[in-house]
């Protein structure tokens, strides 16, 4: 069988870390283009890699597109939206990183034009892909199949970000900035004033990844019930679910530190998963499950896989077999418009 042939749009920190360094390990792949607008930068990656061809901008690629079954797109946040706009029109498979869009009907219009164009199209949350959640996944399935530990009676997302960031990985800098600006959509919604449009970006940014964790246990769009936001304290937010409530506590540490759980509280005992930070290599999520009636707790560990890599092996058999199996475009809408709504909570108040 031939390579999958892909193509990079940027490549700074994350997108040699955690997604060309991950693709050039996968041996049923070849990155055949990068496109970089720092020209320095730009070379040095395509040699480390061994990539053919260059681009400084994403429209060369356009141009080749011939030459690529996939698009990898991780550049700025405001650039993502419309790049991605411009490959989904072209048929071309794309991941992007995460949020897909600054804005709900932003990604609608992301949606529109992958459904318009027959476009497979996937989102990086790359914690969906830590071997412990899903393990924790399949066990949560069962336990809710089972009835062993009973109904749910509350979920409990918690993170206090630090230092996420790991040291030991190693990536190719240079001193040039990167200058390139467009195109470039708006990270507000119409109704933000634009004095949050910091705060916004920053919680729509990293908490993306805890909404989309409980969307992926809960196959579920809760309601709003109340949103205390804050850039300086914990923020917490109060969501409504069918048969159970759900709090999302979000915050920084000051100094050095990572404390980041999803916690599923049974009527007979409780699922407690601890998230290592998503860029240090090798380092899998645990979780212990608590059977009060039994007396028991049971902690289990995964094998040391890493979910960017994973994440990236998914999307070349996402085109192998022409079908996004977990991180559809669709999933990655609800996640924003969620966000949305906890804001629009708040100002409410």
């Amino acid at each position: 069988m031939s390579k999958v042939n892909i193509g990079i749009v940027g490549s700074g920190f994350n997108g040699q870390i955690g997604f060309i360094e991950n693709l050039y390990k996968n041996k049923k792949c070849k990155i055949k283009g990068l496109v970089e607008a720092r020209p320095t930068l730009r070379k040095k990656v395509a040699k480390k890699y061994k990539i053919p061809n260059t681009y400084s901008s994403h429209l060369g690629l356009i141009q080749d597109i011939k030459k690529f079954d996939g698009i990898v797109i991780v550049t700025k946040r405001n650039m993502t939206g419309p790049i991605s706009l411009e490959f989904l029109k072209l048929g071309k498979p794309v991941l992007t990183e995460k949020p897909m869009a600054g804005t709900y009907k932003q990604s609608l219009r992301l949606l529109n034009a992958a459904k318009k164009f027959k476009t497979l199209y996937k989102i990086g949350y790359n914690k969906i892909y830590d071997d412990g959640v899903c393990k924790a996944k399949l066990c949560f399935d069962k336990l809710l199949k089972n009835k062993s530990l009973g109904k749910i009676v509350l979920i409990k997302s918690h993170r206090l970000s630090g230092s996420g960031y790991d040291l030991k990985n190693k990536y190719i800098k240079t001193t040039e900035k990167n200058s390139l600006s467009k195109p470039s959509w708006e990270i507000r919604p119409d109704w933000l004033p634009l004095k949050l449009q910091k705060s916004y970006d920053k919680y729509l940014n990293l908490y993306c990844h805890n909404i989309s964790l409980l969307r992926y246990f809960t196959k579920e769009m809760p309601k709003v019930e109340s949103a205390s936001l804050s850039d300086s304290t914990m923020s917490i937010v109060n969501l409504k679910y069918k048969k159970f409530n759900a709090i999302l506590e979000t915050g920084f540490f000051t100094k050095k530190g990572w404390d980041e759980k999803l916690e599923i509280y049974f009527e007979h005992g409780s699922m407690i998963i601890n998230l290592p930070p998503q860029h240090h290599k090798n380092i899998t999520a645990d979780f212990t499950v608590n059977d009060i009636k039994k007396n028991k707790k049971h902690k289990y560990k995964s094998k040391k896989t890493w979910g960017f890599k994973n994440q990236t092996d998914s999307f070349i058999e996402d085109i192998i077999k022409k079908k996004i199996k977990i991180n559809k475009g669709q999933e990655g809408s609800k996640d924003i418009k969620l966000i949305e709504e906890i804001w629009k909570n708040f100002l409410n108040k």
